[in-house]
């Protein structure tokens, strides 16, 4: 655009010089200045044993009003605007011989000899009757669950 017109940006016109400048006097005094601003530095940090714990305890105690304030904006809606839809629970007594029946498993029916037997039993028929070209078969087909049980129930 100025190569068109030929013509000076505007920044260009101005002088080259530095329109800064220290102050007077500005590094007599810099020293004593700096000086003086460690020993109020060094005179701020001496505080009493109670500023210390003060200082210890003020995030801790932040913390906890933090949670006491979540704590409330969660607990007290939820208990004074539902209130109605608290779950109640109900006990079933099975005391009763009708109910107890109903919900126990009956180990009248199982004698202790077969128990033991089927405990101790070395069954190894179901293993023997797996051939393994039907195995390998099996394994090979990329069949879903669905499909393997619709096969076996046709």
């Amino acid at each position: 655009m100025y190569e068109e017109n030929n013509t000076e940006p505007e920044f260009m016109k101005r002088p080259r010089s530095n329109p800064f400048r220290t102050p007077d006097h500005y590094f007599d005094t810099i020293e004593d200045r700096i000086m003086g601003a460690i020993e109020h530095e060094a005179k701020k940090k001496t505080t009493s044993a109670t500023g210390k714990i003060f200082q210890l305890l003020k995030p801790v105690l932040g913390l906890a009003a933090s949670f006491a304030v979540i704590y409330l904006l969660a607990y007290y809606p939820i208990k004074y605007f539902s209130p109605k839809s608290m779950v109640k629970s109900e006990t079933t007594n099975i005391s009763s011989p009708e109910t107890l029946d109903a919900y126990t498993f009956n180990v009248s029916l199982i004698d202790e000899n077969s128990l033991v037997s089927t405990i101790f039993s070395d069954e190894t028929d179901t293993l023997s009757e797996i051939k393994p070209d039907e195995l390998l078969a099996f394994l090979s087909t990329e069949m879903t669950d669905l499909e393997i049980y619709t096969e076996i129930q046709n």
